[in-house]
């Protein structure tokens, strides 16, 4: 403790002190504490020189100076205090602009000039804010000075913009009431799409955009509904049938296949004559619906086979030329009255089958298939094999059959593909297209200690596909003669006298799966003296020279280990040492006693 019970002390005797005062006796009853010439037995505000005594008032929280409430007695000094007033009647005690009634007034809130119910008695201050003293026109809201004009509207149902039915009042220029309308006059108030009485003076009964003339009115849109306008279209003939509106020239047509035949006739028609009748009378055939026209020919099938000999001719037809004629050619019949053969064949003999064949070229009329054992191509290159037939170039050979390829080019004897062990694409690329065992090269690092990581320069192996031992596709080995080591790994603390406390260094060492000791990423402790077992932590010391367990100063930082240093101590509050008897001071010790009793 040491100086610091001296301290203490020093503190105890001034508290005792100032306790000693606040016991002493009472002034005298005419003391005046705060000066203002008033004592304070008859002050009512003894600790303030500007209120001394008691006035009438009433309270005025909005500072306008009149105020309201009961009457009340305040602590003054010449006058009232912020606060309250001598006048009362405050009409709006918590508005600072009203304070006084005014009657015969008329509400305009929103200030346009137009005013609601009237006269009234209001509450206002300087101003009339709100309030006008004569009467402006009707307002129909008196919460904005954008509207106070009222209007007329009507019931909307169907929501067209046109209303009828009995009208309600509204603020001009606010939006309308849902489901009412600016307008009066809706002739079909459930129906959105009509809503106003037009006149027409021509019809189209039938849609067909032809008129006839007939006046009236219906209740329509914006513009007349279909069917009806004031301007002439044509002149329908019958306005019953759209399609019909025109008189026009037909033919009776008996085979109802739209080519008529006889003599010409009138008739109410549109685009196409009216049934039975048609527009064109050139029917060759009037009694079968599948002819009405002639049309040429320039080729033949007699025998029905599909395939044509030239000749020329006309025919009664329809659309088409009836079968066996043709306008062009279909194949080159070699025999038009046998219906089995009709192909000139020029074929090569085929012996393997494959479909193609070798020799002399020969002709044969034939059927639609090719005769057996021929072929019409002859570059068959293995006519004794059907698998091989033509040369297929190929980039890549895989002679020793491994999935993996070698770059090699040349044609072979092949059928639709090239046979296994040729391709036109690389699969790899064989480093040995020899040995099925070796085929993709590797880069590999020498591992001298066989730990799994090489080391030294790379070198090119050719395997399959993996690294064979004692090599390692590695190269990071950083002891390659030590199995135990292979890598640098990060550390941060170390305890290079092994006291089981760390200090702070970080590097890299070369170890295995973990940090050797003394290595460690985390801290444990904060060693001072890493070279020295015994010493591990900083301690604030007192010299001791006693001997008794109690230094005293001046203190000092030191390294030390568990126990402190011979000739040192933790504590520091020793008032003699050089007794090792005393420690502490008796004195002062009784007279903090007395002075706390």
């Amino acid at each position: 403790m040491g100086t610091n019970r001296r301290t203490w002390l020093a503190l105890a005797l001034t508290v005792a002190g100032l306790l000693a005062g606040c016991s002493s006796g009472a002034g005298p009853t005419d003391e005046d504490a705060d000066g203002d010439g008033v004592a304070d037995a008859a002050d009512c505000a003894p600790d303030d020189a500007s209120q001394w005594r008691l006035l009438e008032g009433y309270a005025d929280e909005d500072d306008d100076g009149v105020g309201a409430g009961a009457k009340r007695e305040v602590c003054a000094g010449e006058q009232l205090p912020a606060g309250w007033s001598p006048q009362s009647g405050d009409c709006a005690p918590d508005d600072a602009a009203r304070w006084r009634e005014q009657a015969g007034l008329y509400l305009d809130q929103d200030g346009d000039g137009a005013t609601t119910e009237g006269p009234v008695t209001a509450c206002v201050g300087d101003t009339l804010e709100g309030y006008r003293e004569q009467p402006g026109a009707p307002d129909c809201d008196d919460t904005d000075a954008r509207f106070a004009a009222s209007i007329q509207v009507w019931p909307d149902g169907d929501f067209d913009g046109i209303g009828s039915g009995e009208p309600i009042s509204h603020c001009e220029g606010k939006d309308l009431p849902r489901g009412y309308a600016a307008v009066d006059g809706d002739c079909a108030p459930e129906d959105r799409a009509r809503s106003t009485w037009r006149d027409y003076t021509h019809r189209d009964a039938d849609g067909d955009g032809f008129t006839v003339p007939e006046e009236g009115r219906v209740c329509s849109g914006l513009t007349l509904p279909a069917g009806h306008s004031l301007e002439a279209r044509g002149l329908d003939c019958d306005d019953t049938n759209a399609a019909q509106w025109r008189e026009r020239t037909v033919y009776v047509d008996v085979d109802g296949d739209g080519f008529g035949s006889g003599a010409p006739v009138t008739r109410c028609a549109g685009h196409t004559a009216p049934p039975g009748y048609a527009l064109d009378r050139e029917d060759c055939a009037p009694e079968d619906d599948t002819r009405w026209q002639w049309r040429s020919y320039a080729h033949r099938d007699a025998d029905g086979d599909g395939d044509t000999v030239p000749e020329q001719g006309v025919t009664c037809s329809g659309a088409e030329l009836p079968q066996g004629y043709a306008q062009w050619p279909t194949g080159n019949d070699c025999d038009d009255r046998d219906a089995t053969v009709m192909v000139s064949w020029l074929v090569y003999p085929d012996t393997d089958g494959d479909g193609f064949g070798t020799g002399t070229r020969q002709t044969f009329c034939a059927g639609r298939q090719m005769p057996t054992g021929y072929s019409a191509v002859n570059s068959d290159c293995d006519d004794a094999n059907a698998t091989a037939w033509r040369f297929l170039a190929y980039s890549h050979r895989d002679a020793d059959g491994d999935g993996f390829t070698a770059p090699a080019t040349g044609t072979v004897c092949s059928g639709q593909t090239l046979p296994s062990g040729y391709g036109t694409a690389p699969r790899g690329s064989d480093c040995d297209d020899a040995d099925p065992a070796r085929h993709t090269t590797v880069q590999a690092w020498a591992d001298t200690d066989g730990d799994g990581v090489g080391a030294g320069d790379a070198v090119a192996l050719c395997t399959n596909g993996t690294v064979p031992a004692p090599w390692s596709a590695l190269s990071t080995d950083c002891a390659e003669e030590d199995p135990t080591r292979w890598r640098g790994m990060s550390y941060f603390h170390v305890d290079r006298d092994e006291d089981g406390h760390t200090r702070p260094e970080s590097g890299s060492v070369c170890t295995g799966t973990t940090l050797p000791e003394p290595y460690f990423t985390q801290a444990t402790g904060n060693d001072c003296d890493d070279a020295d077992a015994s010493l591990y932590r900083w301690a604030v010391l007192y010299p001791d020279a006693d001997g008794d367990g109690v230094g005293t100063s001046p203190r000092e930082s030191s390294c030390i280990g568990a126990q402190a240093p011979l000739g040192f101590s933790f504590k520091g509050y020793d008032v003699d040492d050089s007794d090792a008897s005393i420690q502490e001071d008796a004195e002062d010790d009784l007279l903090v006693d007395l002075i706390l009793q």
